[in-house]
Formats: structure tokens, sequence, C-alpha cells
């Protein structure tokens, strides 16, 4: 191994020890966060399944052990609509090309960041019915780009205001719906032997963002927390849109 692919090994795996962290801290943003980073150094369609493996593990972990917090009617509603849109997100992950999905994921996380730093105030000008759309849309960018959080947590942070019920109602949303995606995956062959390592070398940073959110989840200031991970998320976007930008 060079010294390239060393260095693409230790970026893999801070950044995953970070994205992991803050999904620790906040139920959601593991796979959003690292994504576009890590897909300057790896096949985006081979990273895609591996990060929904690694992130089953984190979410199922939480589902379990906090399960007396999940809010099961809310969980229900996600889920049902997420489910619907799940399979319109796969087909654009098996059609599109390598090239247009990170365009796509660029253009997705550059609203999102821009949406989430904008505050709650703007957020709250969006009308009560149109949650439940949010639910479907964050379906079919799961499927396409494991990445249907920040929809769902639009919805979420409407509907659950205790943070506890907040990170363990979205881990029982995640852990269904990325299993569903790893049997799918498993099915059609997008697990394979250049998988192996990127879920071995996952582990100890999903370990060490589990345990690190469980410290830090009723420690941090939970605004500060989300402008810097928002905002690093913002220029992730933006870099990944700079060959759209350039042409």
């Amino acid at each position: 191994m060079d010294e390239v692919d060393l260095l693409s090994w230790a970026i893999y795996c801070l950044a995953l020890g970070f994205s992991h962290l803050v999904m620790g801290v906040t139920g959601f943003g593991a796979i959003v966060l690292a994504l576009p980073v890590l897909t300057f150094f790896f096949p985006v369609k081979t990273l895609i399944p591996a990060l929904v493996a690694v992130n089953l593990a984190q979410a199922a972990w939480f589902a379990v052990t906090e399960r007396r917090h999940i809010h099961q009617r809310h969980a229900r509603s996600i889920i049902v609509l997420a489910l619907a849109g799940l399979p319109i997100g796969y087909a654009v992950f098996k059609y599109l090309s390598a090239e247009q999905l990170k365009i796509g994921l660029g253009a997705f996380v550059v609203v999102v960041a821009a949406w989430n730093l904008a505050g709650i105030q703007l957020q709250r000008q969006v009308p009560a019915g149109y949650y439940h759309l949010l639910n479907f849309l964050g379906g079919i960018t799961q499927g396409a780009l494991a990445c249907g959080g920040p929809f769902v947590v639009i919805y979420a942070a409407r509907m659950l205001t205790d943070k506890s019920a907040f990170r363990a109602t979205l881990s029982l949303v995640w852990t269904v719906l990325n299993s569903i995606l790893c049997i799918t995956y498993l099915a059609t062959g997008r697990f394979g032997a250049d998988t192996v390592p990127l879920l071995g070398l996952a582990l100890p940073g999903v370990a060490f963002g589990t345990v690190a959110g469980i410290v830090l989840h009723e420690r941090i200031p939970q605004k500060p927390f989300r402008v810097l991970v928002f905002t690093i998320l913002f220029i992730s976007g933006l870099v990944l849109l700079r060959p759209l930008i350039s042409s």
C-alpha cells in the first residue's frame, strides 16, 4: 500500500470517527457528513453500501439500548413514507453514473446545509402538512445516496422536542431503512471484495463515535455544534459542485 493509499485510509478512519460522533450526539448526519469528503478517495458506488452497513450497526445499537425513548407513532409515520420513496432512490443509485451522483450529492448537501444554517425561524414557516412529504423525499435520497437524514430530521425536529426521543426514534428509522438497503445490496451484488476493508476499518470509528456520542449527548451545546457541522457540510457540497461550476 503506497503513501497515497495510506493517506486515503487515514482520512477514511478520521471521517468515520467524526461523522459517527456527530450521529452519536444528534441521531443523524453520519453518512451525509462523511460521504462528500470520502468520494474524493473511493468509488462512490462502492463507498455508499459500506457506509450504509456501518451506519446500520450504530443505529441498531441506539435503537435497542434506548428503545424506551422511541416515539412509536412518529417512527411509523417516518418509516412508512420513507419506504415508499426508497425504491425510487435505489433506481437513481443504480442507473446514474458516479459523476452524476457526486453532483447530485453536492447540490443536495449545499441546500440542506444552507437550510439548517438559516435557523429554526425559516423552518417554522413550512406548513405542518408538508412535513410528511419531507419523509417521502427522505426515502428517495436515502435510497439514492443513503443521505435521507436531513429531510427526515426537519420532520423530527418539528415533532420531537425531547432530544433523547429524537435520537432514539431516528435510530430506529435508520435501522429499518438501512437494513432494507443492505439486503438489496446483497441481492444485487453491490457488496464485493472491495467492500471488506471499508467495513473493517470503519469499526473503530463507529465504536469511537458511539461511545463519545453517549458521553457528549447530554453535555455538548447543541446550537454551536450544529452550526459547525452544517458549515463543514456546506463547504463539502461546494467542493463537490466544482466541476459543474467550472464547466
